[in-house]
């Protein structure tokens, strides 16, 4: 796996070795172009030097002054001399033959006119020839003027589409190395960003470690410690939560406690003291009393123990028809006693993962605060088939477990609702349903930790809860649990 490090350096080193090229390119353009225009100048001087030559020429022979001869001779030595100082250029521009042509056609064309002046008047045929060679010459400097002009014009064409492919190699290398950027160091930090955003939620989702890049996987595993630390540190707040709070109303413990014991403590002294003298059905009356007041310490320790001690899920695979259908069994009597109906509309073939004991309670607890809420009630329980996009929740619910879990799209979800149509909840109650030891019953009646544990459970298989309600209007609790894994 590259390092980003890596990838940047590698990415910059090949853009500064491609500007380098593409300016050493340039440079070496630029170097060509500066020699063909020596190589220009050098003709240009060569032409201009014959065509003074030509001009002074006609001016010898058109009013046999020979100065003008002297000038056209001077004129002529000059241009012998540009083509001995610069034969490279000149062999570059046109080829050996012709520079060697010019070359002997000034030499003879600078004898014919030393011979001219010497025999001044002369004849025409001398003057014929010396016409002739400075034609001859004038056409050789003409020629390599217009092959310089090619070569020059060709050399900046071949420049400039040097320039422009250069130019469009930079932009097409620039674009890749941005899009390989993109690719591998802002495209994984949005990634990133977009993983994260969940937890700014309250969504503790773990990150998926998979990167091109070592940093960034390193930095998703990190983020995953630093998610698992805090999961231990919330659960080991929640139960150090439930231990304080146990400690704080010790006293009222004491109390529920105190009650049935009183009455144990009594009926046992009566039962000792009348114990000869009494008769059967006053002593069957005391040890029912003393047998029914400690299964009623007995269940305030039960849900004590249950309220101070974390229980870890065993998870498996549950048919969650099958799981109520136990659960309403249990509370047959129950339902009797109040002459609730209860309608399961759940599909037998629906299945999620958990602990069935830990569920069972779960239901347990919210079927019996349901049907506690009246006489002759009827309580519908549905369940969505597992999706990625539950139904909102009711309006004005009050919601705990983990945050947002119904909109989580990487997770998805059962969603289980009862509805029942009791004396609802009022609103300045809602809100603290789900708080240890609270409870609108009578003393005696229950602990306040039915809820709780409820919520406790929940959240242990990372669902979330809702409970909407309105009084007399009935009461609605939504349940959401994953439906992802399979477990034996």
């Amino acid at each position: 796996m590259i390092s980003i490090h890596r990838k940047i350096t590698f990415a910059f080193s090949s853009l500064a070795v491609l500007v380098v090229g593409v300016a050493a390119l340039a440079f070496l353009d630029l170097l060509f172009l500066e020699r063909q225009v020596e190589q220009g100048i050098t003709i240009t001087n060569l032409e201009t030097a014959i065509q003074d030559m030509r001009r002074e020429e006609k001016n010898l022979f058109l009013y046999q002054d020979t100065n003008a001869g002297k000038e056209a001779d001077k004129f002529a030595a000059n241009a012998l001399q540009e083509l001995q100082a610069s034969p490279q250029a000149l062999a570059e521009v046109g080829n050996v033959l012709q520079v060697g042509q010019l070359h002997t056609t000034l030499q003879t064309y600078r004898s014919l006119l030393a011979k001219h002046l010497q025999q001044l008047p002369t004849d025409n045929t001398l003057e014929n020839s010396i016409r002739e060679q400075g034609h001859l010459a004038s056409q050789l400097a003409e020629t390599l003027t217009v092959q310089e002009r090619t070569l020059l014009n060709t050399a900046i064409s071949e420049a400039k589409w040097a320039q422009v492919l250069g130019v469009g190699i930079l932009s097409v290398l620039l674009v890749l190395v941005g899009w390989l950027l993109d690719r591998s160091v802002i495209s994984p930090m949005k990634r990133l960003m977009a993983d994260l955003t969940p937890i700014a939620e309250g969504r503790f989702d773990r990150l998926d470690t998979r990167a091109r890049s070592s940093e960034m996987a390193s930095l998703r595993e990190a983020f995953n410690r630093m998610l698992d630390e805090l999961e231990a540190r919330r659960r080991r707040l929640i139960q150090s939560e439930k231990l304080a709070a146990l400690g704080v109303l010790v006293s009222g413990v004491a109390h529920e406690l105190n009650n049935p014991l009183s009455n144990i403590s009594s009926s046992n002294q009566l039962l000792l003291e009348e114990l000869g003298t009494a008769d059967h059905d006053t002593l069957r009356e005391w040890a029912r009393t003393i047998d029914s007041e400690t299964e009623r310490a007995r269940r305030i320790v039960d849900a004590l123990q249950d309220f101070g001690r974390r229980q870890e899920p065993h998870m498996e695979t549950i048919h969650l028809a099958d799981l109520l259908e136990r659960t309403l069994l249990l509370l047959k009597g129950q339902l009797r006693k109040t002459n609730a109906t209860v309608e399961n509309h759940i599909s037998l073939d629906l299945t999620l993962p958990g602990d069935p004991q830990r569920l069972q309670q779960v239901f347990i607890n919210l079927l019996r605060n349901a049907v506690e809420s009246g006489e002759n009630l009827t309580l519908h329980i549905r369940a969505n088939g597992c999706s990625q996009s539950g139904s909102p929740f009711p309006p004005a619910a009050t919601v705990v477990g983990e945050l947002g879990c119904h909109l989580s799209k990487r997770q998805p979800m059962i969603e289980i609702s009862i509805d029942d149509n009791g004396s609802g909840i009022p609103a300045a109650i809602l809100p603290r349903v789900f708080e240890p030891f609270y409870t609108t019953r009578e003393p005696g009646q229950g602990m306040g930790l039915g809820l709780y544990i409820v919520q406790e459970i929940v959240q242990e298989h990372d669902g979330c809860i809702a409970i909407a309600s309105q009084p007399a209007q009935g009461t609605r609790v939504v349940l959401r649990l994953p439906c992802g894994g399979h477990y034996p």
